[in-house]
């Protein structure tokens, strides 16, 4: 063994270094002193070689010899330019300009005991660079193919929102998603994929609950329930929105129904929301589309009751078997009660160049949105219980003016 072989060789060496005379003198230490290190340096190779293994598949991983334990690492860089064209953006009176790092994630996953499969993700705040918990999960196979999950992560109400942002058509989820997404909850969930049917059922603290403590969340209760039918193709096509060159036909329809009961706090007034969604998606040999509406009843407490609406329409074809292009229209419309109730549309169009699949892809796009942000309670962020669109993600910034601009370009890499 090559290492026995080396430390006999520096013992050697450091006795002949002391002299005769000191190995006479500690010759029983000497031994003592070899012997421990020959220990130890065998107790290690025999580590080396006990069939654990290293490697990158897709991504980089460590696993136990038996595949019993398995870490796998993995991240996300985005580097974007926005362009946003408006003279009327307060409180400036030009355009902006600028560079944006809007995801730089680091994601760990694997099982334990070949029994439990964990995740758990987060990102660098684009603003501040703090870093921020995004997924924290544990799910484990109970039988029949059902899978158990609890602990932090998105539920999936809506398509465009369940998918990663590394997989989004353009360069970022639509406006739409932005108000109506559920973003990260807070529960337990039970999921089954069949060959044709798939379905999910959550009991969670709400729409975007995540990272709230015990009794702050948004909701006392949420259930979500969702289900898709598969009609041609396989599940694993419909991950991301693209199709290159030489795919297989697929298509799915799916739809999805939420309600969460608000405490009675004077923030959220007992507020309780019931939301429903149905989209459908097809792709095929260098093309692709999508569609999707949801509708959201809000009734507050004490208050006015409201029932607003949001869809989009989106697709993408390769004119070349690394160039994609695609556009996007979609549509946010509040309730006729709300104070700003005008429709908000906006119309994206862009290029995507594949270098290496989603692991390496630049990004174009055009936002050009139509409406102005104040006239829209739900995208300016003032109504509660929604998200908010304004923000530099998307390139849209509050204005009481239409017809906005924003051009962004970014590059993506996976790893």
């Amino acid at each position: 063994m090559k290492i026995r072989t080396s430390i006999l060789a520096i013992a050697a060496l450091a006795t002949a270094a002391g002299g005769t005379t000191a190995l006479a003198d500690d010759a029983d230490g000497v031994r003592a002193l070899v012997a421990e290190m020959i220990a130890d340096a065998e107790s290690r190779s025999s580590l080396l070689q006990s069939g654990g293994t290293a490697g990158h598949d897709g991504h980089f991983f460590l696993s136990s010899a038996d595949g019993n334990f398995t870490l796998k690492m993995s991240g996300q860089s985005q580097t974007r330019y926005t362009a946003n064209f408006n003279d009327e953006v307060a409180p400036r009176d030009d355009s902006v300009f600028g560079f944006s790092l809007p995801r730089t994630m680091l994601r760990w996953e694997g099982q334990i005991y070949g029994e439990f499969g964990y995740a758990i993700q987060g990102y660098f705040s684009p603003a501040g660079g703090g870093f921020m918990l995004e997924d924290a999960y544990v799910h484990t196979d109970i039988g029949d193919g059902m899978t158990l999950y609890w602990g932090q992560g998105r539920t999936g109400f809506m398509t465009e929102d369940a998918l990663y942002e590394q997989d989004s058509l353009a360069v970022d989820r639509s406006v739409v998603d932005a108000v109506f997404g559920q973003g990260r909850s807070q529960g337990i969930a039970l999921a089954q994929q069949q060959d044709e049917w798939s379905w999910e059922v959550a009991f969670t603290d709400g729409f975007r609950s995540a990272n709230s403590d015990f009794g702050a969340s948004p909701a006392d209760f949420a259930l979500t329930a969702r289900v898709d039918f598969k009609a041609a193709g396989s599940w694993d096509q419909f991950r991301d929105f693209t199709s290159a060159r030489g795919s297989e036909y697929g298509a799915k329809l799916g739809g999805a129904i939420h309600f969460q009961d608000g405490p009675d706090t004077p923030a959220s007034s007992g507020t309780k929301q019931l939301a429903y969604t149905i989209d459908g998606m097809a792709e095929g040999d260098g093309w692709n589309c999508f569609i999707a509406f949801v509708g959201t009843d809000t009734e507050v407490n004490g208050g006015a009751s409201s029932t607003d609406f949001g869809w989009l329409v989106q697709g993408g074809v390769f004119v070349s078997d690394d160039w994609e292009l695609f556009g996007r229209f979609d549509m946010v419309s509040p309730d006729s009660n709300r104070a700003n109730n005008d429709d908000f549309s906006t119309i994206t169009l862009g290029a995507n160049y594949y270098m290496h699949g989603q692991a390496a892809k630049l990004s174009f796009d055009l936002c050009w949105y139509l409406n102005e942000t104040d006239n829209n309670d739900l995208v300016n962020g003032t109504a509660a219980g929604f998200g908010s669109a304004l923000g530099s993600s998307l390139g849209l910034l509050p204005s009481a003016e239409k017809d906005m601009v924003a051009i962004r370009a970014q590059f993506q890499l996976l790893f």
